[in-house]
């Protein structure tokens, strides 16, 4: 396969690469790929390998009706991204477009509901409320007659993150990335401002741009190399794999509960189940665990979660956890990506700050910062994630915690549904 959308023309300018793409999570490798379908030399490279980290560990669920409308926007988008992608790159990527279900249980949430069906439908989405009834058709293994109102939106789906990371990485391959793993970035190739490449445990590779897409990781990494600090809080979030609940089968819709921050899906026969935990396990910036792996789960905490549903999801209630998975994830004192260039090496570009989000919007985020760093022009899809939004009123480090963390634990509650708090 060549690189499509060659419409990018340059000279060789002795560089190891036109761009280097730092970490190679799913959003790195949607980086790359974006860029060398428009004709640029890409080297992508990681300290682990393709998709090893976190994005491994994600939930895989894509979900339209967004409590943001800029990250509803994005959702829209990679859906039509991964529902095409076999057809448009002959790279097979497995999906289940079975929808989801949503329940309120309470009056707050239920028109916090109707809030969502309408910014989804503004963006041309299928999301509509349906009767308790429906919603116990559509998802026969919880109680509807618990909630007291639910949305149904047909087009979301979910999918096995690691089989959507290495299908993105073999379409890397083929459109000509050139990929080093193993390599540890210590830092940045800078002459008076501009950048002239990155250093490595492995040494030196020089292109004038670099795209940092690490994670969790790339605020320490700023930190350490430029003296960067951004707004950033971490996390853990984890979810079980439970087996031994009654008719689960792949073709079920994924569930979510707002009051509770919880959510269900197939994985088989078997079941997903995770939560937003109120009071998350946090990770010091100085001290982050260097592998995902090394992130300590608890499933306590889930089963807690489940308890507290059990009234929605009676026929669970007796399932084991088979596995947890889970990872460390990036939270900023409003909830929206750090997507942004560094002034003081100009030619470097960042994301972080997925706030959970990461792996379902990176088909289409990763296609919208290849843009801006061929054309040079910010993206407006990008426009509300510049980190200047904190510049008229820069959270102290105890605001960036105690926000930072009131967004996670919020996750599935609007702006108009901020003052519901959890019990």
């Amino acid at each position: 396969m060549t690189p499509a959308g060659n419409n990018l023309e340059r000279e060789s300018t002795g560089m190891d690469a036109d761009v280097i793409v730092v970490g190679c999570g799913v959003q790195g490798l949607s980086v790359a790929r974006h860029l060398a379908r428009r004709g640029l030399r890409v080297l992508a490279i990681d300290r682990v390998g393709p998709g090893r980290q976190t994005s491994a560990r994600a939930a895989g669920q894509s979900v339209i009706a967004q409590t943001d409308p800029a990250m509803g926007a994005l959702m829209h988008r990679s859906i039509e991204d991964i529902t095409t992608f076999e057809e448009r790159t002959g790279i097979p990527l497995p999906y289940h477009q079975v929808g989801s279900v949503k329940y309120a249980r309470q009056e707050w949430s239920a028109e916090q509901l109707e809030r969502e069906v309408e910014r989804a439908s503004a963006l041309g989405a299928r999301v509509s409320m349906i009767s308790l009834a429906e919603a116990g058709l559509l998802a026969p293994h919880t109680n509807p007659s618990a909630a007291v109102a639910a949305w149904h939106a047909p087009d979301d789906i979910y999918f096995e993150p690691a089989i959507m990371a290495d299908a993105l990485y073999q379409d890397a391959v083929a459109v000509g990335v050139e990929f080093r793993f193993d390599v540890e970035v210590t830092g940045f190739g800078v002459a008076g401002s501009v950048l002239q490449g990155v250093e490595t445990s492995r040494g030196s590779f020089t292109a004038d741009r670099v795209v940092l897409t690490t994670g969790s990781w790339t605020g320490p990494l700023l930190r350490e190399t430029l003296g960067i600090e951004l707004p950033l809080a971490f996390v853990r979030h984890q979810y079980s794999i439970r087996g031994g609940a009654p008719k689960i089968h792949a073709g079920l819709p994924s569930v979510r509960i707002v009051e509770d921050a919880v959510y269900a899906r197939p994985v088989g026969t078997n079941l997903m189940f995770g939560t937003y935990e109120p009071r998350p396990l946090e990770f010091d910036l100085s001290e982050l665990p260097e592998r995902t792996e090394q992130v300590p789960l608890d499933p306590a905490a889930v089963n807690q979660a489940l308890a507290n549903v059990a009234d929605i999801f009676p026929s669970v209630q007796d399932s084991t956890v088979l596995e947890m998975r889970g990872g460390m994830v990036t939270m900023t004192p409003d909830g929206g990506y750090l997507i942004d260039q560094v002034h003081e090496a100009e030619g470097l570009y960042f994301s972080t700050g997925c706030n959970v989000m990461g792996l379902s919007v990176a088909p289409a985020l990763g296609q919208d910062i290849a843009d801006w760093v061929i054309n040079g022009h910010r993206p407006a899809s990008l426009a509300g994630f510049a980190v200047s939004r904190f510049s008229k009123s820069v959270p102290t480090d105890a605001e960036v915690h105690q926000k930072s963390l009131a967004e996670y634990e919020g996750i599935y509650r609007d702006s108009a549904s901020r003052n519901f708090i959890r019990t």
